[in-house]
């Protein structure tokens, strides 16, 4: 497998990334043009156009556009008129998964996207350039509990957390700009247009729109539009790598645009320019050449399932680097004694493997964690932009995906701290567990026992607030039997004198069996379902 690079500018140091997605990211969750292809040709034989389509062009999806679109003008049509009539011919605002609201996961994100939206809020990119025009980077950035302007701030009340990007707007005209005027809102510029645009049109809502798919719009921008990209884009572009995904570049205005960029002020990186896709083509010689450099140190080729690494492979293999690469630097200052083991880890992480369970620990268990240890009290942040405390009441716990960001947000990272201990005493069992079947425990499927990890150290609360566990408790229905649930008291290397770890354990132990939906597991009686394990018991457990 050939790599690139190892990603640095997004995975390793406090550069940002601007990323830039092509169709290839949508792909197969949103309709294609091969899917979009007979119905624009039924809206041209509905038009009695079809027969002036020059054969040579008639798998052409943009050139049919444009045919269309030139009659439509004929007849008198308005540019608005235009656009929703071809919206309409595709279906958008009847096929939901445009928008993102069927066709996905419960979570409402599929991995790539996830992926993408967690490092939105990890501050790992600038920017979204998005040319594609559907909601499904939009939804995910909601699930993961970002929310969406669409208003000046004086019309919204400031969402409280402690960490930066709480908001993101979608920029697709002029008018759009001024949302990004707070600090806290992401930016997703879609030059192109958004289905949720369209959709406001056809209400009445908005008398402009931005819809491009004609030829003559994808070849040639129009200065208004030009305008949303040199104020948004182009300073970000030559500033930042530009991460590329399912790009093909094919558009002759924004690969001038990105090739001038990038020739006028080379940022002068190894990764400037990073093409993730199925395929690279000549297109993409022109972007790298303005970077200076080639397909061979440009190009990471992903694979349609079952061939590995796929798309989503490769974010989730990214998600797994950054994560240890953050659960080591918790560690690192002075080093404890896994601390060689986690980098030993992070070596043999070197290429995506979808297969490797740890990834799924990340994924699943981690993020899970980290919410749990927040909302617990055990974990608290200022407000960045007021500095003013959060309470532990205040960190999401819904949608189901809600993240807290592994850097930054606190000087001393204990629920990172505590998962490296974890991941240590994992070491070589993690592929016993099934985290996708209960996300905050670890769920051994052949022994029916779940293990379920627990902040042991306190905050400044008086004591520690469970509500996080709830969602999660309530899916042990869906698990079957279960024979025993250990509790696993996590404490960061800060342990407690015994009197107070007693206190602890007591008030945990108690906070979890009144969660608990089967009344087996809510007894206190001496013999209960629920118990104590500590690691050393634990490994003793996974090992016999």
């Amino acid at each position: 497998m050939s790599i690139p690079h190892s990603f640095p500018s997004l995975l390793e140091n406090s550069a940002q990334v601007v990323l830039l997605a092509g169709t290839g990211l949508s792909t197969p969750h949103a309709p294609m043009v091969k899917d979009l292809m007979p119905k624009l040709k039924k809206a041209a034989h509905s038009l009695g156009i079809l027969e002036k389509i020059d054969c040579s062009d008639e798998n052409d999806f943009y050139k049919i556009a444009q045919v269309i679109s030139d009659e439509l003008f004929k007849q008198g049509k308005t540019k608005l008129q235009r656009d929703l009539y071809l919206a309409e011919a595709f279906g958008i605002f009847s096929e939901r998964s445009w928008f993102g609201e069927i066709g996905l996961p419960l979570s409402g994100n599929t991995p790539r996207h996830r992926v993408i939206a967690r490092f939105v809020v990890d501050e790992r990119f600038r920017s979204i350039v998005s040319l594609n025009w559907d909601a499904l980077l939009e939804a995910a950035l909601e699930s993961v509990g970002l929310i969406r302007k669409i208003k000046k701030k004086d019309d919204k009340v400031h969402l409280r957390r402690p960490w930066n990007i709480t908001e993101y707007a979608s920029i697709v005209e002029n008018a759009h700009m001024p949302l990004l005027n707070e600090k806290n809102v992401f930016s997703v510029i879609k030059p192109h247009g958004c289905v949720r645009e369209l959709e406001q049109a056809k209400q009445g809502n908005i008398e402009k729109l931005i819809f491009r798919v004609a030829t003559s719009e994808l070849e040639n921008i129009s200065c208004q539009q030009q305008q949303i990209f040199d104020k948004a884009v182009s300073v970000h572009i030559s500033s930042c790598p530009l991460l590329a995904v399912g790009w093909s570049a094919s558009e002759k205005y924004l690969r001038e645009t990105v090739s001038e960029i990038a020739s006028e002020s080379p940022i002068g990186k190894a990764n400037a320019f990073t093409l993730i896709s199925l395929a690279w083509s000549d297109n993409h010689d022109c972007i790298a050449q303005g970077y200076g450099t080639d397909k061979e140190a440009s190009f990471f080729e992903v694979h349609e399932p079952p061939n590995q690494p796929t798309l989503d492979c490769f974010f989730l293999w990214s998600q797994a680097r950054y994560a240890l690469k953050k659960l080591i630097d918790s560690i690192s200052d002075p080093p404890q004694p896994h601390h060689q083991l986690l980098k030993t880890r992070l070596e043999q992480l070197r290429y995506p493997d979808g297969k490797d369970i740890f990834l799924k620990w990340v994924d699943y268990w981690l993020h899970t964690w980290t919410r749990l240890c927040w909302r617990a009290g055990v974990m608290q942040g200022a407000d960045p932009q007021t500095g003013c405390t959060i309470k532990s009441c205040e960190i999401p716990l819904t949608p189901r995906d809600a993240y807290i960001p592994l850097s930054g947000i606190s000087n001393e990272r204990h629920d990172l701290q505590a998962a490296a201990k974890l991941l240590a005493a994992l070491d070589g069992v993690l592929d016993r567990f099934n985290f996708s079947m209960f996300p905050g425990g670890l769920w051994d499927s052949n022994k029916l026992i779940l293990y379920l990890p627990l902040p042991g150290w306190q905050g400044n609360l008086p004591s520690i607030d469970l509500v996080g566990l709830k969602s999660l408790v309530e899916a042990l229905r869906g698990l079957g039997y279960i024979r025993k649930i250990y509790l696993i008291l996590l404490d960061a290397g800060i342990p407690l004198d015994s009197m107070k770890e007693k206190i602890l354990r007591s008030q945990l132990e108690a906070q979890v069996k009144r969660l608990m939906p089967l009344a087996a597991f809510a007894d206190n009686h001496a013999d209960s379902a629920v118990s104590w394990a500590n690691l050393e018991i634990f490994q003793e457990n996974i090992d016999a």
